[in-house]
């Protein structure tokens, strides 16, 4: 998964996990970061650009019709949009050009499913007395979901999280990914070391890595 090198390097996720690592150290919750490369369906990007290309083939040869469109002329245009799917199947693997074709409002359910999906797989909500934590970033929508579960939302109001959402949001915009992680870690380790210190003999949940997926 050589992609997560453009936004963190292996100095980076060794930060990540050590600002883990040293934040449980006084508390019983668990903080689980977990990025993704993306969220939202794209298999649709490839007919949708087909369909965009033979679309403006056609208008832009309507002067021309006359003659383009009879023997043996229009026996080319199957040609033409098969070549144009080929060349969308192409084009479709740009993240800027998946980012297009996917409505803002079906990028933020769907990074708000694969969040909750995230926190599920990952077991976050099976931790003793519900004190995980879930900071999930995806790619190519540029947004971030934070979870807490059962046990520690409790405690805090929305607007607390939605504090710790606004401060890592704000870092990965200006590109300071590792920043963004070891901020929001830290802001959690703190309302759990609050409400959950440390309790002697307990072992570790979760593993205090950066959970990295390609899909």
């Amino acid at each position: 998964m050589a992609w997560i090198n453009k936004y963190l390097s292996e100095a980076d996720l060794a930060r990540i996990e050590a600002s883990i690592s040293k934040v449980e150290e006084t508390t019983s919750g668990e903080i689980v970061p977990v990025i993704v490369r993306r969220s939202s369906a794209v298999g649709h990007v490839p007919l949708t650009l087909t369909l965009l290309l033979t679309l403006f083939l056609v208008i832009v040869e309507f002067p021309f019709s006359d003659w383009l469109w009879v023997t043996p002329w229009v026996y080319l245009w199957p040609v033409i949009v098969v070549i144009f799917f080929g060349l969308s199947q192409v084009l479709a693997k740009s993240k800027w050009i998946q980012k297009v074709f996917v409505p803002e409002k079906d990028e933020l359910d769907s990074v708000h499913r694969r969040a909750h999906l995230e926190f599920y797989l990952n077991r976050i909500h099976r931790t003793e007395g519900g004190t995980g934590v879930l900071i999930f970033v995806s790619v190519m929508e540029k947004k971030a979901v934070v979870l807490a579960d059962e046990g520690i939302s409790k405690k805090l109001p929305k607007e607390h999280w939605d504090e710790i959402l606004g401060m890592l949001g704000k870092h990965l915009h200006e590109g300071k990914w590792a920043d963004g992680f070891v901020a929001a870690i830290e802001a959690c380790g703190k309302d759990l070391q609050t409400h959950f210190p440390v309790i002697s003999g307990k072992g570790n949940e979760l593993k205090n890595h950066l959970i990295v997926k390609d899909v």
